[in-house]
C-alpha cells in the first residue's frame, strides 16, 4: 500500500523556474564573464548548486554567496505556486497519507519557500542536502525521509518531481517513480530516466495512489 507521497519541491510544488534561471544568468554574464545558452542553464536545474558550479570553476565556494545574493534577495518577488497543489495536498492527506520534500534546496531556502506558499503545515519531513552524505539522484535522500516517517518502505512511497535526478533517485530506492510535465525543461532526460507514471497536475495523483493501491490488494 502507498503510505507516503514525497515530492521535489522547485519546479514541483514551487514555480521557481524564473528565479533560478535569472540567478544563474547573472552569475554567469555578471559575475563570471561567461556565454552559457539558456538551454545549458536549465540542464543544472535540481542538483545541488555546488555541483553545478565545479562544471565551471575550481572554486565553486568562491561563487556561491553571488548566487544566493541575488536568489535569496528576489525570493519572495518571484516565487510562484503551481495550479492545484494545495488542492492535491490536501487530498492526499485526507486520504491519511504522510507527505514530505526531498529537495536540493538548502533547508533553510527550503522552508522560506513553504512559508511564502503557505505550504508548510502539510508536509512531515523536509530532506535537503544538509540532511545526507549523498544527494539526489542517489537514492539516500529518499531513504532517510522513510526513516524519519517512522521507517516506511520505500517501495510503499510515491517520488514526484520534473527533473531526471528526482526520477533517478525515487528508482534507485525502489519508489514509484512519477514525473509532471507542466514545469518540465527537458522532457527527453526525463524520459531516459524512466519514470513509472507521468502527470499534468498534482491532483492526478489522488487516483494515481487509488489504482496503485487496488493493484497491491
Amino acid at each position: 500500500m502507498i503510505e507516503a507521497v514525497l515530492f521535489d519541491l522547485d519546479g514541483t510544488v514551487a514555480n521557481t523556474n524564473e528565479l533560478i534561471y535569472e540567478s544563474f544568468r547573472r552569475l554567469f554574464y555578471d559575475k563570471m564573464k561567461l556565454e552559457v545558452p539558456d538551454e545549458e542553464i536549465y540542464s543544472l536545474f535540481g542538483e545541488p548548486l555546488e555541483n553545478s558550479l565545479k562544471k565551471y570553476t575550481k572554486s565553486p565556494q568562491e561563487l556561491l554567496p553571488f548566487f544566493r545574493e541575488f536568489n535569496e534577495s528576489n525570493h519572495d518577488r518571484m516565487i510562484r505556486s503551481f495550479e492545484g497543489v494545495e488542492e492535491a495536498l490536501i487530498m492526499l492527506k485526507e486520504k491519511g497519507l504522510k507527505l514530505g520534500i526531498v529537495t536540493s534546496k538548502r533547508a533553510g531556502m527550503a522552508r522560506r519557500s513553504l512559508e511564502a506558499l503557505g505550504l508548510t503545515d502539510y508536509f512531515e519531513v523536509l530532506i535537503t542536502p544538509e540532511s545526507t552524505d549523498k544527494h539526489k539522484p542517489e537514492p539516500e535522500p529518499l531513504y532517510k525521509a522513510c526513516e524519519l516517517l517512522g521507517g516506511i518502505d520505500p517501495k510503499n512511497t510515491i517520488m514526484v518531481g520534473d527533473a531526471s535526478y528526482d526520477i533517478l533517485c525515487g528508482n534507485r530506492a525502489g519508489a514509484t517513480s512519477v514525473a509532471v510535465s507542466y514545469s518540465m525543461i527537458h522532457p527527453d532526460t526525463i524520459k531516459r530516466a524512466q519514470p513509472h507514471y507521468m502527470v499534468d497536475d498534482l491532483r492526478e495523483l489522488v487516483d494515481l495512489v487509488h489504482k496503485l493501491n487496488e493493484e497491491r490488494s
